[in-house]
């Protein structure tokens, strides 16, 4: 049927045998008109849609003689209606109107050609304003890739720009701007060194998408060819061969060469075309989710790969034979090694990226991933068709040696950026890449500020405190051990600051659910070790604190990008004990600092309140280590010598902890928690002459109380050096009145 409001709509009507039984010669059928519109009693059939405007006389009669001819075909159309009647239908009618119009108007059919051409522009209006809406509907996504001016001269395809207007992608970062035309047109490597949270993980997905989509595209072209010919061949093997005459005989005809098994055969459409490697499970779930909104309307399936997580479940989703995957190198080895169908093709993938790559090819680090690099290398002339992606923010910085290679000359083992470089290239067979660096040399993002609290071991935990409490927010602690992550957490946890553990031994869910909570509360606290300072993309995290000194600059740099990211404010702290400042000392050496860190503002009176809590937390904490501990180590003891059928002296046996020691502990426990849980409920911050800053508003903000610090600082060492100097002219003045 035609849509509606273009041509007019004829319904055939069904025949009864009642209404031919007397036979009625040349009919061919009856249709009905459900178009129409009554005016004064005549029937007029709605016309196409026209812009808005008066309707000449002249032009008429051609629109007439235009209807009719889109009612022929209509009619034609038809399987009953032979062609050839039609044919003579069409020009009986045009006869007629040709008699009619030779003949005279009369005043009457004036009359009902005015009123006719009146309802027409009626309806025109009507018509206008359903196909504005359409119109609208129709051009949403058009208005959406409009927007996107900035990116116009990089080679995008269409799905890949819709995707990228609806998260909000305006316009492309630095580091896209200048890597995604040779990623794109002139299909080069690339090597990208840009700073945390400015774009990188786009930078390298968009290219695979979009060379995906134009394979795809090639080979839909093949197919299409293919099958053409073969139905060609088909026809005429089908005309030569003699099944028509053995249709009458019981016989069966064989076709040979059908595979028994096509469920194993990969199908060429759905076969691995990228796989994205990253050094932890947090940033591939995080690089995946950032692959699968780009890759909305594209129809590109993308899956990840990660340990902690049952392997049959994903041996399920490499089944669905995704054209992307994003993994981590340890689990990808392993599906690897126990030929999974799907990973057998890893040696014909098109796109290798491996984000932050200076952490995954340093020795003694990821020894899966060398071993697949020499896999996918075996081959040189796959080697040299695959595009490959090398991105992280400290690729061109290279620290100090370590200590080890300290008696060794440092020539020989200090590396320079480009040595570097030329490392990471012979390890992944690159020749001719493309080097996009756009670092500052400082390492870090510019709208970054950071300070450092010099202090004891002891008074890091209070300092920590006090920095909890007073200045609010999404905040992230780095420590450098898991033993370190735990203590901090059963400690702050005393202390109602509810904190969120995250490191390498813990359960993948429980890991994936603090970081949930984590995005979801702005004012939450992570207690994490490395795993999360590379990658993790937590929106207005806005402060960053490093309980212990990062040994290398890559860690500090890494870890301070998990804030100030987007444009957006962010503070880093640093807590040095003594024994760290060596550390320090190098890291700023690395970095180009030729100056120390400004030491942040802390308030003496209400550090004072934050002691005596930490104090009485800590022997809260001592208490319930010891009763824990004896039980565990008794219980395992017995444990193991009753598996085992030994017997042993009661004295070897690790003393028990009595039941009236325990109950006195425990006694001791429970006053401790009452004291502390009264102290937790007063505040800190009684009056406004305990906050170190000069304005109220700004007294929360952490950043603007260290510029405020800072500032006065400055007008301080000012005035000390006029003063002295104005003194000194009086002094002489009253000398030479007295002489």
């Amino acid at each position: 049927m035609v849509k509606k409001g273009k041509h007019t709509k004829w319904k055939p009507v069904k025949l009864t045998e009642n209404i031919i039984a007397n036979g009625i010669d040349d009919l061919i059928g009856i249709e009905e008109l459900t178009d129409y519109q009554l005016t004064k009693g005549n029937v007029v059939a709605r016309s196409n849609r026209k812009k808005k405007g008066t309707i000449n006389l002249k032009s008429k009669k051609r629109k007439s003689d235009e209807s009719n001819q889109l009612a022929d075909k209509d009619k034609n159309e038809d399987p009953e209606e032979p062609p050839s009647k039609k044919k003579k239908k069409g020009k009986r009618k045009r006869k007629r109107k040709k008699n009619n119009s030779s003949e005279k108007p009369t005043e009457k059919d004036e009359t009902v050609k005015e009123e006719s051409e009146s309802s027409e522009e009626l309806e025109f209006e009507i018509d206008e304003g359903d196909s504005s809406d359409n119109d609208e509907e129709l051009t949403g996504p058009s208005k959406l890739i409009d927007k996107m001016v900035a990116w116009n001269g990089l080679g995008l395809s269409e799905p890949i720009l819709r995707a990228l207007a609806e998260q909000g992608f305006v316009a492309p970062t630095e580091i896209q701007a200048k890597t995604l035309p040779a990623a794109i047109m002139g299909r080069r490597d690339i090597l990208g060194a840009a700073e945390t949270g400015s774009g990188k993980t786009l930078a390298f997905g968009i290219p695979i998408l979009h060379r995906i989509l134009e394979e795809k595209q090639k080979k839909e072209k093949v197919d299409h060819i293919e099958s053409n010919q073969n139905e060609s061949d088909s026809e005429k093997s089908a005309e030569d061969s003699p099944d028509e005459d053995l249709a009458d005989i019981d016989c069966v005809k064989v076709v040979k060469n059908i595979a028994e098994n096509d469920t194993d055969t990969p199908n060429p459409e759905s076969r691995l075309y990228a796989l994205v490697l990253t050094p932890t499970r947090e940033l591939a779930m995080q690089v995946h989710k950032h692959l699968i909104a780009a890759a909305k309307y594209t129809g590109i399936k993308v899956a990840v790969i990660v340990g902690g997580m049952a392997s049959q479940k994903q041996e399920r989703v490499l089944s669905r034979r995704p054209e992307i995957v994003v993994a981590t190198p340890g689990r990808l080895w392993e599906l690897i090694q126990d030929c999974n169908p799907h990973l057998t093709q890893v040696n014909n993938i098109m796109c290798l990226a491996i984000d932050e790559t200076d952490r995954m090819l340093e020795k003694g680090h990821f020894q899966e991933l060398h071993s697949l690099l020499e896999l996918l290398n075996i081959d040189e002339s796959k080697k040299r068709r695959r595009q490959n992606f090398v991105f992280s923010a400290t690729l061109t910085l290279v620290h100090d040696i370590p200590k080890y290679l300290k008696n060794v000359k440092k020539k020989k083992y200090k590396l320079t950026p480009g040595q570097k470089l030329q490392n990471i290239m012979t390890m992944l067979g690159i020749t001719n890449p493309k080097v996009v660096d756009v670092t500052k040399e400082s390492g870090t993002a510019g709208t970054l500020t950071e300070a450092r609290i010099i202090c004891t071991l002891e008074e890091k935990d209070f300092y920590l405190y006090y920095f909890i409490q007073r200045h609010k927010g999404r905040t992230l602690i780095f420590c450098n051990s898991i033993s370190c992550v735990r203590r901090l957490a059963q400690l702050l946890t005393l202390l109602q600051c509810k904190p969120l553990p995250l490191h390498a031994n813990m359960i993948q869910r429980q890991r994936l659910k603090n970081l949930d909570r984590f995005r979801i509360n702005p004012h939450s606290l992570l207690l994490a070790t490395d795993v999360a300072a590379r990658g993790l993309d937590i929106p207005d995290v806005q402060h960053v604190i490093h309980y212990q000194v990062p040994r290398t600059s890559e860690s500090y740099v890494h870890r301070s990008g998990r804030t100030a990211r987007a444009q957006k404010e962010g503070l880093t702290l640093l807590l040095i004990e003594p024994s760290e400042v060596p550390f320090y000392t190098r890291l700023c050496r690395t970095l180009g600092r030729t100056k120390d860190l400004p030491l942040f503002p802390v308030a003496s009176n209400a550090l004072a309140i934050v002691k005596q809590r930490v104090a009485l937390a800590r022997e809260l904490d001592q208490l319930e280590l010891t009763t824990r501990r004896s039980n565990t180590e008794t219980g395992w003891f017995r444990k193991t010598l009753s598996e085992m059928d030994m017997l042993v002296d009661e004295e070897s046996v690790p003393r028990r902890m009595d039941d009236d020691e325990n109950n006195k502990l425990k006694r001791l426990a429970s006053v401790k928690r009452k004291q502390l849980s009264a102290l937790l409920a007063k505040p800190i911050f009684v009056s406004e002459k305990l906050i170190p800053s000069n304005e109220n508003e700004d007294a929360n903000n952490a950043v603007q109380v260290l510029k405020s610090a800072v500032g006065m600082k400055v007008a301080r060492r000012k005035k000390k050096k006029v003063k002295p100097f104005v003194k000194k002219k009086s002094k002489n003045k009253k000398i030479a009145k007295e002489d």
